[in-house]
Formats: C-alpha cells, sequence, structure tokens
C-alpha cells in the first residue's frame, strides 16, 4: 500500500498559528530551548558586536516567526517581511495590528530582554518591532523574481530561520531558491540564516509536512557557490525525544555577499 505524501508549506492545511504555538509556544518547554531559546542566544551573540547593521533588513522565514526581529531591530532601521504563505501573511498582520487571537509572542521577547539583563521593558521591544517592519510582502518562489511586480530595492541584511528547508523540494531547487533569496542582499551585506540539519518532516496537528533533508557540508558548498562568504558557524545537537520533527541538528552560518551570481 502506497504511503501518503507529506503535505507542503503552501498547502491549505499549514496552520501558521498551530506552527508556532507547537514548537515555539510559551509552554513547550523541550522544543521552545532549541527552537526558540538557541536562535535567540545566537541572534544575541551576533549580532550585539555591531558589525551586522544597517539601514535595512529584509527577513524571509518560516511561518509567523518574528523572534528573530526582536534583537535586529535594534541593529537596523527598517523591516521588510517576505512570505509566500496567504495563511502566514494573515497571521503576522493580525500581530502587527495588535488584534484579538493573534500569536502571543510576549515570552520571546521577555526572553530577549533577559539577555540583554533586564527585568522589564518587553513590552516596549515589541512596539519597537511592530514600528520597524515597514512592510509585509507576498513572495513566490516558484517566479524569476519572487517579488514580481513589487519592486524592493536590496537590503543591507537579511535573516532567514528555515524558510528554505520547508519551500524546498530537492537540492537543486534548494540552490536556486537561495540564489533568487541572495538577490534581494546587497553585495557586502550580510546573510544570516538558520538551518535544520537532516531533517525529512514536521507536524502540524494532525498533518506531516515534507522538509528537505542536507547537511551542514552541502549548506556550506551553496553558500560558496552562491556568492557568500562565511564569516562564522555553529550547530546545536538535538535533544528532542518527539515524533513531530525529526532533525538532528540545528545550526546558523553568518555569511557576507561577495559578488552576484
Amino acid at each position: 500500500m502506497a504511503s501518503t505524501p507529506h503535505k507542503h508549506y503552501h498547502d491549505e492545511e499549514f496552520d501558521a498559528k498551530n506552527l508556532m504555538e507547537t514548537y515555539a509556544g510559551a509552554d513547550k518547554t523541550d522544543t521552545k530551548e532549541e527552537l526558540l531559546h538557541y536562535p535567540l542566544r545566537e541572534l544575541f551573540k551576533i549580532l550585539t558586536p555591531g558589525c551586522v547593521r544597517g539601514d535595512t533588513l529584509i527577513d524571509l522565514s518560516i511561518g509567523t516567526s518574528i523572534f528573530q526581529l526582536l534583537t535586529a531591530s535594534d541593529y537596523f532601521k527598517e523591516i521588510i517581511m517576505l512570505e509566500s504563505s496567504d495563511v502566514s501573511i494573515r497571521e503576522i498582520e493580525k500581530w502587527l495590528k495588535k488584534e484579538p487571537g493573534a500569536v502571543d509572542r510576549s515570552h520571546a521577547a521577555m526572553f530577549v530582554c533577559e539577555l540583554e539583563g533586564k527585568s522589564e521593558g518587553w513590552e516596549e521591544k515589541e512596539v519597537k518591532v511592530r514600528r520597524a517592519i515597514k512592510r509585509v510582502v507576498k513572495c513566490d518562489f516558484t517566479k524569476a523574481n519572487p517579488l514580481d511586480p513589487v519592486v524592493v530595492p536590496q537590503a543591507d541584511g537579511l535573516i532567514s530561520v528555515w524558510y528554505l528547508d520547508v519551500i524546498s523540494k530537492d537540492h537543486v531547487s534548494y540552490l536556486s531558491n537561495l540564489k533568487k533569496m541572495s538577490s534581494f542582499l546587497k553585495v557586502g551585506g550580510h546573510l544570516i540564516l538558520f538551518a535544520s540539519f537532516n531533517i525529512s518532516y514536521y507536524m502540524i496537528g494532525q498533518h506531516k509536512f515534507s522538509a528537505l533533508t542536507y547537511d551542514e557540508e552541502f549548506a556550506k558548498k551553496a553558500l560558496r557557490d552562491t556568492g557568500y562568504i562565511i564569516k562564522s558557524s555553529g550547530k546545536y545537537k538535538s535533544k528532542l525525544n518527539t515524533h513531530m520533527l525529526d532533525y538532528d541538528h540545528i545550526g546558523y552560518f553568518v555569511a557576507c555577499k561577495e559578488r552576484e551570481v
């Protein structure tokens, strides 16, 4: 009997709010440590020296992720969020407008305040992020220009959290998507890329969604082939024991765009 094919990021069963609450909700002790606290700690260490900064940051991340912008908004004046999932765009806009039922991210803001040595101020941090986000733009990576017909100036920085892992169906499309994403970044600008190594699926509710399986060496080669110099990287071995997803490490790369490809 044939196995049921996995869902894809853009399928109608994709529930962006459920995704965030499942893996990074305030009550998710195990997954929250790996999928929220680890990235926030690494982003804090990456950004606080002040070497990665500028006027404009583009964010291209999975679902309704905004946690990565809590520290980034201190180093970039304006943020443009790109997203290909309509349901994710709706959930992001609900949070920006503080509408009832929006995903609660206060615990992430509180954690960033702790990293900064502050006992309070998380509300102000959320206000700052909302003010910094100037646009939420629909993108489509099946197009040669994912933003067509919208025009967005190339940015000084680009953050992407697990997005390529869930939209890329094979290694060839990963490289193609990385090149398209890199077109949004100026030469000399910095990419901060978070990745899940050797993942094959993740669950949202009862639905199993596909993710691209690749390792650290593949990601490094893809970055070099796309015109980047890797400045730093790190990875974290998973301690999870769950049927909800199956990566063995999560990691990050900080890379400077050396040339157009």
